[in-house]
């Protein structure tokens, strides 16, 4: 039986027929063993510890708790711990001093009228509290919060003491906020490894480039007692070998070939005839020559002959090294890879090509745009510099689109094996079509403002409605100046060249969106193919209004005015 449920369940079912001696028996064992469990000695000494425990100290100075007469049979219970005064732990020099009635709660959201601990016996029930750390006055509400503050009332986690402080200071604290726990940075240590073996390799990296450079000097420049009896360079001589081999091993203690038996990179055994030996002259070590494994190889460099340290006068002489992989590698990989990143493909090329022709177009946009507006206004005709400006600017927008496009297709166009690269180069187009398509916009605007704006929002009884152009090439016919008609037609020839350059435009980028329909249609995107089937129609409205500008331009009226003003004036 573990609960007294099962235990009055048990004297109920058992017990129940007992005669009623043996039934006060039971209740009287059963009233000892609970007088004895009360009795029991760890229980008492808890009870009284919790008795004078205080978890939030308070500004007055603590009560001893009550001393318990010692019971005779009974042993005493351990004395509580001795609370020190605050001031030997935690200076209180900043508290904020309490003035009475007229003292309210520090926290904003409270404002609660606060009394000291002489009137809490008069009913009151919000003391005063000073918080340990900034001093301030509160409530108790507010200052149900510890924390390990210094005898300078600071934070120290480490060596402080708990105290009570309020919740603006306990979560204002360093490493509140922290949600990412204990980090530890490895920076340091990783940085003194790398810079010791950074340090190493470039030791290497130096002691191998003077080995060349001494030894480059001395076969360009040999002694001149060894060669003063040979007009030339090396003469043909078996001595001429002696002698190079010589001042090779007078750079680099040479290995010697009885010990090694095979070759330290690829392990192919040496012989006397086939597999010949060879010396590094950088490093000294004995490898072979196998051109398919390239263990060693010959490098030619371009050395200045002769005492002269003028580079101009200097003569070129080519001398070879033959050098191992390893001593190559370390010689010659960082210029390597320097030459790699300088190095650009071709598709960067083309994109940085790309890239600086869509920056010329969003420059030159936003002047379009204003010259535009201004060409719209019905109230006030344009100005002649107003529609050359914006001439200009159109025609300068049309050679950055046709570059821009042509950059587009080169990207697309470039030949490559990778199924990646040509995704990547396609996508590229299509978001070069894209910018195409939005931005070529606007260009329609301007032969349209050209034909149909009016001066002052009338026709003012020209024919064809009088448009700015007209109005700007003719001036005014009252007020007896004349110009030769044949400016309007090289106008309206000027017009009908940019409508056929634009619907050129327009056809191509209707074919390529058709074909991207049928792409998508075989390939079954159909989200794709709704969206484009929709710049379709975009596409061949936009080509029909321009087959209708350019069967609207009257080249017929602009010849008869022509011919009437050539003619002679009657009589």
């Amino acid at each position: 039986m573990v609960t007294l449920l099962q235990l009055n369940r048990h004297l109920d079912d058992n017990h129940q027929n007992l005669v009623e001696e043996e039934q006060d028996e039971v209740k009287t064992w059963f009233e000892k063993q609970m007088t004895k469990a009360k009795k029991f000695q760890p229980l008492a000494v808890l009870n009284q510890k919790l008795k004078g425990l205080d978890v939030f100290e308070s500004n007055d100075a603590p009560t001893p708790p009550p001393q318990s007469l010692p019971t005779s049979g009974v042993a005493s219970p351990e004395p509580p711990p001795i609370r020190r005064e605050p001031d030997e732990e935690v200076s209180r020099a900043h508290w904020q001093r309490a003035s009475g009635y007229r003292d309210a709660c520090s926290d904003p959201t409270c404002g609660r009228q606060l009394v000291g601990g002489s009137q809490l016996a008069l009913g009151q029930t919000s003391t005063a509290v000073n918080c340990r750390s900034c001093g301030k006055i509160f409530c108790e509400e507010h200052t149900m919060y510890q924390m390990k503050l210094s005898r300078q009332a600071r934070h120290d986690p480490v060596r402080g003491f708990w105290c009570r402080v309020c919740e603006t200071c306990y979560k204002s604290r360093e490493g509140y906020n922290d949600h990412h726990g204990l980090e530890r940075s490895h920076f340091d240590e990783f940085a003194k490894t790398r810079r010791a073996r950074v340090d190493k390799a470039y030791m290497e990296v130096s002691r191998l480039e003077k080995r060349l450079t001494k030894l480059t000097q001395l076969l360009a420049n040999p002694p001149q007692d060894e060669n003063a009896a040979s007009g030339s360079f090396w003469p043909l001589s078996g001595g001429a070998k002696a002698q190079r081999k010589a001042l090779e091993q007078s750079i680099i203690t040479w290995e010697e070939d009885a010990r090694v038996s095979h070759c330290p990179f690829c392990q192919q055994e040496f012989s006397n005839y086939t597999f010949r030996r060879h010396h590094c002259r950088m490093c000294g070590r004995v490898v072979c020559g196998d051109p398919r494994t390239s263990c060693s190889t010959e490098i030619g460099l371009n050395v200045a002959a002769g005492t002269n340290k003028s580079e101009k006068s200097a003569s070129q002489i080519s001398v070879d090294v033959r050098m191992c992989k390893d001593c190559n590698h370390t010689l010659f990989s960082k210029a390597d890879f320097d030459r790699e990143m300088a190095h650009r493909p071709a598709d960067q090329r083309a994109y940085e090509n790309l890239a600086q022709f869509e920056r010329g177009i969003r420059l030159l946009l936003p002047r379009f745009q204003k010259l535009l507006v201004a060409l719209q206004d019905p109230e006030k005709p344009p100005t002649p510099q107003q529609l050359t400006d914006a001439s200009k600017v159109r025609r300068r927008l049309m050679d950055a689109f046709n570059q821009f496009d042509n950059a587009a297709k080169r990207i697309r166009d470039l030949p490559t094996e990778s199924p990646t690269q040509k995704r990547l180069q396609q996508q590229v187009y299509n978001q070069a079509f894209n910018f195409l398509s939005l931005h070529m916009l606007p260009l329609r605007s301007l032969p349209k403002i050209l034909k149909h704006a009016v001066p002052g929002g009338k026709a003012n009884g020209r024919p064809n409605g009088g448009g700015a152009l007209a109005a700007i090439k003719y001036n005014d016919i009252d007020s007896g100046s004349i110009i030769s008609s044949s400016s309007a037609v090289s106008a309206l020839e000027t017009e009908e060249k940019e409508l056929r350059e634009r619907l050129i435009i327009l056809e191509e980028q209707k074919f390529m969106v058709s074909e991207m329909v049928a792409n998508a249609t075989k390939h079954r995107r159909f989200d794709e193919v709704s969206s484009l089937a929709q710049n379709v129609e975009d596409l061949n409205q936009e080509i029909d209004q321009i087959n209708g500008q350019l069967g609207s331009l009257d080249f017929e009226g602009a010849y008869q005015r022509d011919r009437q003003l050539a003619s002679p004036a009657p009589g």
